[in-house]
């Protein structure tokens, strides 16, 4: 239980989380990538964009197939996989930020995909209101925000 004051909270230094969940990674897909040198971290995140791009393939392998990606800030920027569709956020975004993150979800496929779809666990509302003021048409929020469920 949280409010328990006897409960001993483990504390790691977030590289050492990413190293264990890489370890993971490798152990899942038969890869040895890790975060001790730039080469092999870079070839992690190139092999994590290769899979989640390539999951729709015919020839892609099930075993190969990856199919959530939980996300800190590497990937909210520079991807693109167009058949990505649903982005969960439960992060504090602003400005360029959530223009960026948000994109990963907007990238049209025909027919098939006319937008994509974001779940926010947060209040973002004012933050996204105020990104696409400040870097499109603040008359058009309306036209790009589709109305809130509610």
């Amino acid at each position: 239980m949280a409010a328990d004051p006897k409960v001993a909270y483990l504390s790691t230094h977030t590289r050492d989380k990413l190293e264990s969940c890489i370890a993971e990674y490798n152990n899942m897909y038969g890869t040895s990538f890790s975060t001790k040198d730039s080469q092999a971290f870079e070839n992690y995140f190139k092999d994590i964009s290769k899979r989640l791009k390539e999951r729709e393939k015919e020839t892609a392998k099930e075993e190969d197939r990856l199919d959530i990606l939980l996300v800190v800030s590497m990937f909210l920027t520079g991807f693109d996989a167009k058949k990505v569709n649903t982005m969960y956020v439960d992060k504090n975004l602003k400005h360029h930020g959530v223009i960026q993150a948000y994109s990963r979800t907007n990238r049209i496929l025909g027919e098939q995909k006319s937008q994509g779809n974001i779940l926010c666990f947060r209040n973002l509302k004012k933050a996204t209101d105020d990104a696409i003021t400040l870097f499109s048409n603040k008359d058009a929020i309306e036209d790009i925000i589709l109305p809130p469920y509610q």
